[in-house]
Protein backbone atom coordinates (compact mmCIF):
# COMPACT_ATOMS: atom_id res chain seq x y z
CA UNK A 1 0.00 0.00 0.00
CA UNK A 2 1.43 3.53 -0.60
CA UNK A 3 0.36 4.81 2.46
CA UNK A 4 2.57 2.37 4.36
CA UNK A 5 5.64 4.37 2.87
CA UNK A 6 4.98 7.76 5.29
CA UNK A 7 7.31 8.30 7.74
CA UNK A 8 8.55 11.26 9.87
CA UNK A 9 12.01 10.50 10.75
CA UNK A 10 13.75 12.36 13.91
CA UNK A 11 15.93 14.71 13.77
CA UNK A 12 19.64 13.56 13.54
CA UNK A 13 18.18 9.67 12.89
CA UNK A 14 18.56 7.49 9.83
CA UNK A 15 17.07 5.25 8.11
CA UNK A 16 17.70 2.27 7.63
CA UNK A 17 18.41 -0.20 5.04
CA UNK A 18 18.27 -3.76 3.97
CA UNK A 19 21.69 -3.85 3.15
CA UNK A 20 23.71 -2.22 6.27
CA UNK A 21 25.42 1.11 4.53
CA UNK A 22 28.41 2.67 6.67
CA UNK A 23 28.21 5.98 6.50
CA UNK A 24 31.08 8.58 7.61
CA UNK A 25 30.65 10.09 10.71
CA UNK A 26 28.07 12.63 10.93
CA UNK A 27 26.09 11.80 8.00
CA UNK A 28 22.76 10.01 8.15
CA UNK A 29 20.20 8.76 5.74
CA UNK A 30 16.66 10.63 5.54
CA UNK A 31 15.76 8.82 2.58
CA UNK A 32 17.03 5.97 0.48
CA UNK A 33 15.90 3.99 -2.80
CA UNK A 34 14.16 1.57 -0.81
CA UNK A 35 11.63 4.68 0.50
CA UNK A 36 11.37 6.32 -2.50
CA UNK A 37 11.02 3.32 -5.15
CA UNK A 38 13.99 4.47 -6.62
CA UNK A 39 13.36 7.98 -7.30
CA UNK A 40 16.09 9.94 -5.06
CA UNK A 41 17.65 9.80 -2.06
CA UNK A 42 18.59 12.33 0.49
CA UNK A 43 21.67 12.57 2.70
CA UNK A 44 22.47 15.04 5.78
CA UNK A 45 25.78 15.59 6.37
CA UNK A 46 27.13 17.58 9.63
CA UNK A 47 30.98 16.07 9.42
CA UNK A 48 33.11 17.98 7.03
CA UNK A 49 30.85 18.14 4.29
CA UNK A 50 31.33 14.72 3.09
CA UNK A 51 34.60 15.24 1.69
CA UNK A 52 36.27 12.69 3.69
CA UNK A 53 39.82 15.27 4.07
CA UNK A 54 41.16 17.82 6.21
CA UNK A 55 40.32 21.49 5.94
CA UNK A 56 41.36 23.40 2.72
CA UNK A 57 42.31 20.20 1.02
CA UNK A 58 40.22 18.84 -1.84
CA UNK A 59 38.76 15.36 -2.00
CA UNK A 60 39.57 13.48 -5.18
CA UNK A 61 37.61 14.94 -8.35
CA UNK A 62 34.96 12.54 -8.93
CA UNK A 63 32.32 12.44 -11.80
CA UNK A 64 28.86 10.99 -10.75
CA UNK A 65 26.14 8.60 -12.39
CA UNK A 66 22.97 10.72 -10.78
CA UNK A 67 22.31 14.18 -10.64
CA UNK A 68 23.07 15.70 -7.15
CA UNK A 69 21.58 18.59 -5.42
CA UNK A 70 23.22 20.43 -2.39
CA UNK A 71 21.85 22.38 0.17
CA UNK A 72 23.90 24.16 2.48
CA UNK A 73 22.40 25.09 6.22
CA UNK A 74 25.49 26.39 7.44
CA UNK A 75 29.30 26.65 6.53
CA UNK A 76 31.56 27.21 3.82
CA UNK A 77 31.72 24.52 1.00
CA UNK A 78 33.88 23.95 -2.00
CA UNK A 79 32.65 22.64 -4.94
CA UNK A 80 35.85 22.77 -7.48
CA UNK A 81 35.15 22.37 -11.32
CA UNK A 82 37.88 22.42 -13.78
CA UNK A 83 39.77 25.58 -12.16
CA UNK A 84 37.53 26.98 -10.58
CA UNK A 85 35.87 26.85 -6.94
CA UNK A 86 32.45 27.92 -6.10
CA UNK A 87 31.70 29.02 -2.99
CA UNK A 88 29.14 27.72 -0.91
CA UNK A 89 27.47 29.18 2.41
CA UNK A 90 24.50 29.24 4.79
CA UNK A 91 20.90 28.81 2.54
CA UNK A 92 22.85 28.58 -1.05
CA UNK A 93 22.51 25.67 -2.97
CA UNK A 94 23.64 23.95 -5.98
CA UNK A 95 22.98 21.53 -8.38
CA UNK A 96 26.08 19.41 -9.89
CA UNK A 97 24.94 17.14 -12.71
CA UNK A 98 26.04 13.56 -13.70
CA UNK A 99 28.39 13.21 -15.44
CA UNK A 100 30.50 16.44 -14.35
CA UNK A 101 33.79 16.00 -12.80
CA UNK A 102 33.72 18.10 -9.30
CA UNK A 103 35.64 17.94 -6.07
CA UNK A 104 33.57 19.19 -2.80
CA UNK A 105 35.57 20.57 0.32
CA UNK A 106 35.86 21.88 3.56
CA UNK A 107 37.07 26.11 3.11
CA UNK A 108 36.20 27.06 6.95
CA UNK A 109 38.99 25.74 8.86
CA UNK A 110 39.57 22.97 10.59
CA UNK A 111 37.15 23.85 13.63
CA UNK A 112 34.32 24.08 11.27
CA UNK A 113 32.16 21.37 9.58
CA UNK A 114 29.63 22.42 6.86
CA UNK A 115 25.74 20.80 7.58
CA UNK A 116 24.96 20.29 3.96
CA UNK A 117 21.51 18.30 2.35
CA UNK A 118 22.63 16.50 -0.89
CA UNK A 119 19.45 15.11 -2.36
CA UNK A 120 20.93 12.26 -5.37
CA UNK A 121 18.49 11.32 -8.21
CA UNK A 122 19.53 8.39 -10.75
CA UNK A 123 17.00 8.87 -13.29
CA UNK A 124 17.23 6.43 -16.12
CA UNK A 125 20.55 4.15 -15.55
CA UNK A 126 23.42 5.02 -17.99
CA UNK A 127 21.64 8.14 -19.12
CA UNK A 128 24.83 10.83 -19.23
CA UNK A 129 24.12 14.45 -20.80
CA UNK A 130 28.56 14.75 -20.45
CA UNK A 131 29.65 13.73 -23.96
CA UNK A 132 28.47 16.99 -25.63
CA UNK A 133 28.81 19.47 -22.49
CA UNK A 134 25.45 19.47 -21.05
CA UNK A 135 26.34 18.40 -17.77
CA UNK A 136 28.56 21.63 -17.95
CA UNK A 137 25.63 23.83 -19.02
CA UNK A 138 23.12 22.61 -16.38
CA UNK A 139 25.49 23.42 -13.29
CA UNK A 140 24.77 26.56 -11.73
CA UNK A 141 24.80 27.63 -8.07
CA UNK A 142 22.12 30.10 -6.08
CA UNK A 143 22.66 32.46 -3.51
CA UNK A 144 20.87 32.81 -0.34
CA UNK A 145 17.07 34.36 -1.38
CA UNK A 146 17.90 33.38 -5.27
CA UNK A 147 15.17 31.42 -7.30
CA UNK A 148 15.27 30.02 -10.78
CA UNK A 149 13.47 31.98 -13.13
CA UNK A 150 9.98 30.55 -14.11
CA UNK A 151 7.10 30.93 -16.54
CA UNK A 152 5.64 34.04 -13.22
CA UNK A 153 6.69 35.79 -10.75
CA UNK A 154 6.08 33.79 -7.61
CA UNK A 155 6.52 35.31 -3.89
CA UNK A 156 9.29 34.24 -2.08
CA UNK A 157 7.47 32.43 -0.10
CA UNK A 158 7.90 29.86 -2.54
CA UNK A 159 11.61 30.22 -3.74
CA UNK A 160 12.36 27.49 -6.71
CA UNK A 161 15.66 26.14 -5.93
CA UNK A 162 15.33 23.69 -9.00
CA UNK A 163 13.34 23.36 -11.35
CA UNK A 164 11.84 20.20 -13.34
CA UNK A 165 13.43 21.43 -16.49
CA UNK A 166 16.64 21.25 -14.76
CA UNK A 167 16.52 18.21 -13.78
CA UNK A 168 15.29 16.67 -16.90
CA UNK A 169 12.09 15.88 -15.06
CA UNK A 170 13.50 13.90 -12.44
CA UNK A 171 12.54 16.47 -9.27
CA UNK A 172 11.89 19.83 -8.41
CA UNK A 173 13.38 21.75 -4.73
CA UNK A 174 11.72 24.15 -2.81
CA UNK A 175 12.40 26.20 -0.30
CA UNK A 176 8.90 27.38 1.33
CA UNK A 177 7.74 29.77 4.27
CA UNK A 178 4.60 27.46 4.68
CA UNK A 179 2.45 30.59 5.99
CA UNK A 180 -0.94 29.52 5.36
CA UNK A 181 -3.03 25.80 4.82
CA UNK A 182 -2.43 24.20 2.28
CA UNK A 183 -5.54 22.18 2.01
CA UNK A 184 -6.47 18.22 1.48
CA UNK A 185 -5.13 17.30 -1.70
CA UNK A 186 -3.58 14.32 -3.42
CA UNK A 187 -0.23 13.56 -5.93
CA UNK A 188 -1.04 10.71 -7.84
CA UNK A 189 2.31 10.25 -9.35
CA UNK A 190 4.97 12.45 -7.52
CA UNK A 191 6.55 11.34 -4.24
CA UNK A 192 6.83 14.22 -2.03
CA UNK A 193 9.84 15.25 0.91
CA UNK A 194 9.51 17.82 3.66
CA UNK A 195 13.08 18.57 5.45
CA UNK A 196 11.52 21.30 8.72
CA UNK A 197 14.34 24.14 8.54
CA UNK A 198 12.62 26.16 11.42
CA UNK A 199 9.38 26.07 13.09
CA UNK A 200 6.76 23.32 13.33
CA UNK A 201 4.67 21.92 11.08
CA UNK A 202 1.46 20.00 11.04
CA UNK A 203 0.65 17.34 8.26
CA UNK A 204 -2.65 16.00 8.04
CA UNK A 205 -1.54 12.40 6.00
CA UNK A 206 -4.46 9.99 5.49
CA UNK A 207 -6.77 11.03 8.48
CA UNK A 208 -3.68 11.04 10.88
CA UNK A 209 -2.10 14.25 12.39
CA UNK A 210 1.44 15.01 13.01
CA UNK A 211 4.41 17.56 13.83
CA UNK A 212 7.04 18.09 12.42
CA UNK A 213 9.77 20.16 13.65
CA UNK A 214 13.13 21.64 12.84
CA UNK A 215 15.83 18.54 11.22
CA UNK A 216 13.18 16.01 10.84
CA UNK A 217 12.06 14.88 7.68
CA UNK A 218 9.00 13.09 6.32
CA UNK A 219 7.95 11.47 3.43
CA UNK A 220 4.52 11.97 1.90
CA UNK A 221 4.10 9.31 -0.53
CA UNK A 222 2.10 10.08 -3.98
CA UNK A 223 -1.45 8.35 -3.89
CA UNK A 224 -2.22 9.27 -0.88
CA UNK A 225 -4.76 12.48 0.42
CA UNK A 226 -2.48 15.04 3.30
CA UNK A 227 -2.67 18.46 3.85
CA UNK A 228 -0.16 20.71 5.95
CA UNK A 229 -0.02 23.83 7.99
CA UNK A 230 1.92 26.12 9.40
CA UNK A 231 2.17 25.01 13.52
CA UNK A 232 4.33 28.05 14.73
CA UNK A 233 4.76 32.08 14.93
CA UNK A 234 7.18 32.51 12.84
CA UNK A 235 5.21 30.12 10.30
CA UNK A 236 7.65 27.26 9.26
CA UNK A 237 10.40 27.19 6.85
CA UNK A 238 10.88 24.11 4.69
CA UNK A 239 12.84 22.49 2.35
CA UNK A 240 10.23 20.86 -0.16
CA UNK A 241 11.03 18.21 -2.81
CA UNK A 242 8.77 16.55 -5.55
CA UNK A 243 9.95 13.37 -7.54
CA UNK A 244 9.39 13.25 -10.28
CA UNK A 245 9.23 17.26 -10.44
CA UNK A 246 6.36 19.72 -10.91
CA UNK A 247 5.36 21.25 -7.96
CA UNK A 248 6.59 24.16 -9.19
CA UNK A 249 4.53 24.40 -12.05
CA UNK A 250 1.03 23.66 -9.38
CA UNK A 251 2.46 26.70 -7.38
CA UNK A 252 2.55 29.14 -10.99
CA UNK A 253 -1.03 28.00 -11.46
CA UNK A 254 -2.35 28.88 -8.24
CA UNK A 255 -0.71 32.42 -8.12
CA UNK A 256 -1.40 32.64 -11.55
CA UNK A 257 -5.11 32.35 -11.34
CA UNK A 258 -5.78 33.51 -7.62
CA UNK A 259 -8.40 35.55 -8.37
CA UNK A 260 -10.51 32.48 -9.57
CA UNK A 261 -9.43 30.13 -7.17
CA UNK A 262 -10.04 32.07 -4.07
CA UNK A 263 -13.19 34.74 -3.90
CA UNK A 264 -13.73 36.07 -0.62
CA UNK A 265 -10.99 34.25 1.15
CA UNK A 266 -12.68 30.85 0.50
CA UNK A 267 -11.10 28.44 -1.86
CA UNK A 268 -13.10 26.65 -4.97
CA UNK A 269 -11.70 23.19 -5.57
CA UNK A 270 -12.98 22.67 -8.49
CA UNK A 271 -11.57 25.93 -9.53
CA UNK A 272 -8.50 24.72 -8.54
CA UNK A 273 -8.98 21.09 -10.05
CA UNK A 274 -8.98 22.86 -13.15
CA UNK A 275 -5.20 24.10 -13.27
CA UNK A 276 -3.60 21.43 -11.06
CA UNK A 277 -4.93 18.33 -12.64
CA UNK A 278 -2.86 18.49 -16.03
CA UNK A 279 0.18 18.01 -13.30
CA UNK A 280 -1.67 15.29 -11.35
CA UNK A 281 -2.34 16.88 -8.25
CA UNK A 282 -6.06 17.12 -7.57
CA UNK A 283 -7.98 19.23 -4.43
CA UNK A 284 -10.96 16.94 -2.32
CA UNK A 285 -13.91 19.57 -3.40
CA UNK A 286 -16.02 18.62 -0.30
CA UNK A 287 -13.54 20.53 1.97
CA UNK A 288 -13.90 23.86 0.77
CA UNK A 289 -13.61 25.23 3.99
CA UNK A 290 -12.03 28.99 3.33
CA UNK A 291 -8.70 28.36 3.39
CA UNK A 292 -6.15 30.43 1.22
CA UNK A 293 -4.23 28.94 -1.05
CA UNK A 294 -0.18 29.25 -0.91
CA UNK A 295 1.50 33.02 -1.10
Amino acid sequence: MPKDRFFLLDAGASRSTPTPVLLPSGTTLKAGPGDTEGRFSLIEEQGDGGTGTPAQVPNAIRTLDFDAFLYVREGDLGIDIGDQTHRLTSGMCALVPRGLPHALRNLGGADSAPHTLQLSAPGVPGQSDAADGGAARRFFVLGPGEARPGRIPVPPAFSVKARTADTAGLFSFLEVTVAQPIPRHTHHVADEGIYVLDGALHIDFDGDEHIARPGQFVLLPHGVPHAIRPGSTPPPRVLQISSPGGWECVVEALIEHRTEVSRGGRLDPAALNRYTRRYHVTYEEESADGQGIPG
